[in-house]
């Protein structure tokens, strides 16, 4: 699947993303501007690296509406739960600007617990630390795309 991240003007607080998926068919939604990379972005690095295929982008990728999060049957499956918990996690390790393992593992661990989710793997480190970087490097290239431009990014199904 394609994802089309288009920037809006320098003074907006939104942006918006859309998603190219293999047969065609295509979904926007709005990106929340929060100063890192989106976190619709996040959970395209976050999903391929931890191998989470029926994550918020994988379900998005088979045709589900990006905005079906807010239907309370599809959003408490617990591999969609753990995975936006991965994502909250890796939001605050791309915050600090640098990755701290024990920190993220204390963190996915804690988003998870917060949905009463208790036996998330934590990813190994070096896997972890990997997509970490892959998010960061994500990161600076948003930072460089300038208004009323987009960055576009694969999401591998």
């Amino acid at each position: 699947m394609l994802l089309i991240a288009k920037k809006g003007k320098a003074h907006d607080r939104r942006d918006r993303l859309e998603y190219v998926r293999l047969d065609g068919t295509r979904s926007e939604i709005d990106m929340p501007r929060q100063g890192i990379l989106p976190h619709d972005l996040v959970h395209c690095v976050v999903e391929q690296a931890f191998g989470y295929q029926e994550g918020f982008m994988g379900r998005v990728a088979a045709g589900a509406s990006p905005q079906f999060a807010e239907s309370s049957d599809l959003a408490r499956t617990r591999v969609l739960t753990i995975a936006e918990s991965a994502v909250e996690a890796m939001q605050t390790q791309l915050a600090s600007g640098q990755f701290d393992h024990a920190a993220f593992a204390y963190g996915l661990e804690m988003a998870c617990a917060m949905r009463e989710v208790y036996d998330a793997v934590i990813p190994e480190p070096r896997i972890a630390a990997e997509a970490f970087r892959q998010a960061r490097d994500l990161n600076d290239a948003w930072r460089a795309v300038p208004p009323m431009h987009t960055l576009e990014v694969e999401f591998l199904e």
